[in-house]
């Protein structure tokens, strides 16, 4: 998501014209009868680019493949229709973290679109990148973009979904909201105020069991960028590791050493790399010039608002699951672990080509790889099992 305005620059006008009324998509499976139970006759998953299945800042059938939105309708036994899109992607993902190189070697711009065959007008998995809790009630918002029309057609992720009749769902949407204030170290504003927030979230709410009153589901909760393995702490920054990963000589303030700070070093690397931000490091503001001290720099202060933020959204979409009779998943909770464990790493490993960000972070230092889509899903089928009695099993 580093990328993402770039990313979505790239489809021109035409394509997304055609894309729009070819409406194809991908069947996985589909028995009349779902061995899970009649829970899960028909399920859908709305949310954003975690969801659609977006991984290493690009998307293709592949990656698709792996969205624990997928493994799950594999484990209810369920049907699972998507918007494949097919050959490298539209934008293919990053295939090597050292250069930068994409799938295929697709030169920068690739859009290869939708597969022409097995078209439905039905999708259970409406999930959009870059969407943000306006989104799945709006068929256009600032966050819109070519896939919101690839995946969706002019409709809106919650029409979408209808459209399949659901009997159960996941909702996961927020993330977006808090994400670039968190990476960008840049608060004023963050997207949704918690007020906000609950005004749109709940008015999806609404229009879904509107239209699906008999719905259940699993509400998923926003997840904290401090957790990514791009957000690093202060006193891993010196001048020696500045330098080695920039080319430049590169000064660090000494107050970086015992700064409580998060430092984007993903992105504060790229910036100094590209001549947009100076060869200087400050972990605080007021030691340089701004925006240096700023930009890419999460202070405590910032922190605390973040996470006020998110607990306020976390705790209304908990209560709303709670009223409504649906389950609920932290999915920070997950990431705390692997981050306490090492598996998501405490510095990016820069000379890997594929495991930059360890194993369950892909190349673009935010989107969840495969194996922790895994993990996701089984974290899933716990809170499924538990609150509605089924027998789910877990993803091998």
């Amino acid at each position: 998501m580093f990328r993402r305005n770039q990313l979505f620059r790239v489809a021109a006008l035409g394509a997304i014209i055609a894309l729009a009324a070819c409406n194809s998509d991908k069947d996985v499976l589909g028995p009349s009868t779902p061995p899970g139970g009649e829970i899960f006759k028909s399920y859908v998953a709305l949310g954003n680019s975690i969801t659609a299945g977006f991984q290493s800042n690009g998307i293709n059938d592949s990656t698709q493949r792996e969205s624990y939105a997928r493994l799950l309708a594999i484990q209810m036994g369920t049907q699972y229709h998507y918007a494949s899109l097919f050959g490298r992607g539209c934008t293919p993902p990053i295939a090597n973290g050292l250069t930068g190189a994409l799938v295929g070697n697709a030169p920068a711009g690739t859009c290869d679109l939708r597969a022409a065959s097995s078209v439905t007008d039905v999708l259970n998995n409406v999930a959009v990148p870059g969407a943000r809790v306006l989104d799945p009630t709006s068929s256009s918002t600032v966050a819109s973009n070519p896939l919101t029309t690839f995946i969706l057609g002019g409709k809106t992720q919650v029409q979408k979904a209808l459209d399949a009749q659901p009997t159960f769902a996941t909702i996961w949407i927020g993330n977006n909201d808090v994400l670039q204030p968190a990476l960008s170290g840049l608060f004023q504003p963050i997207v949704s105020t918690p007020a906000q927030f609950q005004t749109a979230y709940d008015l999806m709410i609404t229009q879904l069991l509107a239209g699906a009153p008999d719905l259940k589901g699993v509400l998923i909760g926003v997840a904290k960028a401090q957790n990514l393995p791009s957000m690093v702490a202060a006193p891993t920054i010196n001048s020696a590791v500045m330098t080695q990963l920039t080319g430049k000589a590169v000064t660090v303030d000494p107050g970086c050493a015992t700064s409580q700070s998060l430092v984007n070093i993903v992105s504060l690397v790229q910036a100094i790399r590209g001549g947009t931000h100076p060869a200087v490091v400050a972990c605080a503001k007021g030691v340089f010039p701004p925006p240096v001290g700023d930009v890419y720099i999460l202070d405590p202060a910032e922190q605390v608002t973040l996470n006020t933020t998110i607990n306020a959204y976390n705790q209304y979409i908990k209560d709303k699951a709670a009223a409504i009779k649906f389950g609920y998943f932290d999915p920070n909770t997950l990431f705390e672990s692997a981050r306490a464990s090492g598996d998501i790493p405490a510095f990016p490993n820069f000379t890997s080509t594929t495991a930059t960000y360890g194993k369950l972070i892909s190349l673009d230092a935010v989107h969840p790889t495969g194996a922790a889509h895994k993990l996701i899903a089984n974290a899933l089928i716990t809170v499924i099992n538990n609150t509605y009695g089924t027998s789910l099993q877990p993803v091998q």
